[in-house]
């Protein structure tokens, strides 16, 4: 036999550098350059992969030897044991009894006595599986590790986000950042106010304020050198990214981690679902109020879009249309461009719905009027405002109170009945006294009316709880009210704070008049009544509505507004 080319490969792991084996690169070069030696081996060349995993087989030296082996270079291959040539026992497998063997390449394992010159080399394939276990068993417990320290609490991101910078003395921890910390409240408060992410991300760039990459990179922590080669890259800011700040629970002080898990073997990462991620409150200070933090989602939700003069309405992602419940866009109507408010439903060219077109001042003149009126009231007599929403909030909900109170015992009483049935059935099973198949059959009815009723009871609870919450919010509502009894003008910040929802009704029109009503839903104070007024009536609409106006007079002439 002649001199065989021998490579000797070393790998390690960042996991084999966790137990303590920090000269395992110099011990494997040392033992196998020592075993080449003593068998007469000709070493040409020494591959190693200091921090790759064996389940990762795209490693840089692996790959050269690979090549050289292709090149014809390489005679014999010479490993630690199996685990260094890989963890994947599919893989492992697939080398050390296809690929070698058709390369004419001899692999010897030193400490498993594996040698693929001799035909006994059972033990490999068991030792494969062992080695993948081990990685499969660690990769579990890491996972575990991961979650419990998610479960405690504790920071594990690599970067801080946005408005918070880690603690010096516990990184496991964030700290408000008073650099970036304006900016996130910002960006808030904008988006309470009714602007979109779109809008904000413009606004940003024009006033040149620094991205979040940028402070990563400016600090070290994350480097972006290539994306910021040309200066003006520092102020360019992503709607999505914005939009992500918006609805990221880490600015009320909260923590959600666990979002992503590395699938085994793979190397790439998934989401997780929502319901299986870790959510641990107060980890940190906020940045945010719990309401101002609700308000912005609600707005981002609500998908406002500026009007052709580039202006968002204040009332935009409050105004609904009565009868489908979608938003009312905003028009401009005749050779004197009125603003108007028309159904989107009826927008889209569609007849499910008709236009309930309203005019922007008798939008704002009613609304207005509505908050003075019981701004006042809360301000003089703050009992009879609470009562007024107590009133109002019962008719709505509180007239079901005595019958869904009625409901709850009655649902209570059968499903301790049906319980007892169930006891009933096992004890005449046991017996002998009923049939298996008439004991399956009712078995299986009582079941499906037992889960029935428990969410019937769930149910009834939950509502009967809003109920009793009436009064709570009612006081709130009051509170709240008392302090706008002055209110002159309708912004975009006094509607968002009093104001969830304002359904608008279709107009009943004759010749000289038309009347409409709006109701609506006030924060913590629900429907207070409804508001009914004389709109404003235009005899020449632009053509663009002319079309349709003698459909929609047509129609509104069998609508009556309940």
């Amino acid at each position: 036999m002649g001199i065989l080319r021998t490579a000797l490969y070393c790998r390690l792991s960042k996991d084999d550098m966790l137990q303590g084996d920090s000269e395992s690169i110099k011990t494997q070069k040392a033992m196998l350059t020592q075993y080449a030696k003593e068998h007469g081996f000709m070493v040409v060349e020494v591959y190693v992969d200091d921090g790759y995993s064996g389940l990762n087989f795209d490693r840089p030296d692996f790959n050269r030897m690979l090549d050289d082996i292709e090149a014809g270079k390489i005679d014999v291959v010479i490993t630690k044991d199996l685990s260094r040539l890989g963890r994947d026992h599919l893989k492992v497998g697939h080398f050390t009894e296809i690929y070698f063997p058709m390369k004419n390449v001899r692999y010897i394992a030193v400490n498993d006595m594996v040698d693929t010159a001799n035909k006994n080399n059972d033990i490999a394939a068991l030792k494969n599986v062992m080695n993948e276990f081990y990685s499969r068993d660690n990769s579990r417990k890491i996972r575990s590790s991961v979650r419990a320290r998610a479960k405690a609490g504790l920071y594990r991101c690599s970067f801080n986000p946005i408005g918070y910078r880690k603690a010096p003395d516990n990184h496991n921890k964030l700290i408000v950042d008073e650099e970036t910390a304006p900016i996130v409240k910002r960006i808030f408060q904008l988006a309470y106010e009714g602007v979109g992410s779109h809008k904000i991300a413009t606004m940003f760039r024009k006033e040149q304020i620094p991205c979040p990459s940028w402070w990563l990179h400016s600090r070290g922590e994350k480097d972006y050198s290539k994306r910021f080669e040309k200066p003006e890259n520092k102020y360019i800011w992503s709607h999505t990214v914005i939009s992500n700040i918006i609805k990221n629970p880490l600015y009320l002080g909260h923590s959600v981690m666990c979002k992503t898990e590395a699938i085994f073997k793979v190397g790439k990462s998934k989401k997780v679902p929502e319901a299986e991620r870790i959510r641990v409150d107060n980890t940190h200070e906020p940045l945010i109020a719990q309401e101002i933090f609700d308000g912005a989602n609600q707005k981002i939700l609500s998908r406002k879009r500026e009007d052709t003069s580039g202006n968002v309405s204040i009332f935009a992602g409050l105004i609904k249309c009565g009868t489908c419940g979608r938003a009312m866009c905003q028009r401009y109507w005749g050779k004197d461009r009125h603003r108007i408010f028309v159904c989107s439903t009826y927008g889209n060219n569609t007849k499910d719905c008709t236009d309930h077109r309203i005019f922007y001042e008798d939008l704002y003149n009613a609304v207005l009027a509505d908050i003075q009126y019981h701004a006042r009231l809360a301000f003089e007599n703050r009992a009879a405002a609470v009562a007024l929403a107590v009133k109002m909030n019962d008719k709505a909900d509180g007239n079901r109170g005595k019958s869904n109170e009625s409901k709850l015992k009655q649902a209570k009483k059968r499903c301790d009945k049906v319980t007892r049935l169930f006891d009933r059935l096992y004890e005449d099973s046991l017996s002998g006294r009923i049939s298996n198949d008439n004991f399956t059959r009712l078995i299986n009815k009582y079941q499906s009316e037992q889960e029935q009723l428990q969410r019937q009871i769930e149910q009834l609870e939950s509502t009967m709880q809003a109920v009793k919450d009436n009064q709570s919010n009612a006081v709130q509502w009051a509170d709240l009210m008392s302090q706008y009894a002055g209110i002159l003008e309708l912004t975009t910040e006094n509607l968002n704070l009093l104001i969830e929802r304002i359904e608008v009704f279709n107009r009943t029109q004759t010749e000289a008049e038309a009347e409409q009503i709006i109701k609506i839903c006030y924060r913590f104070g629900g429907y207070i009544g409804e508001r009914r007024f004389n709109a404003k009536v235009l005899k020449h609409p632009c053509k663009k509505f002319c079309s349709s106006e003698r459909k929609v007079n047509e129609r509104e002439k069998v609508l009556s507004v309940s």
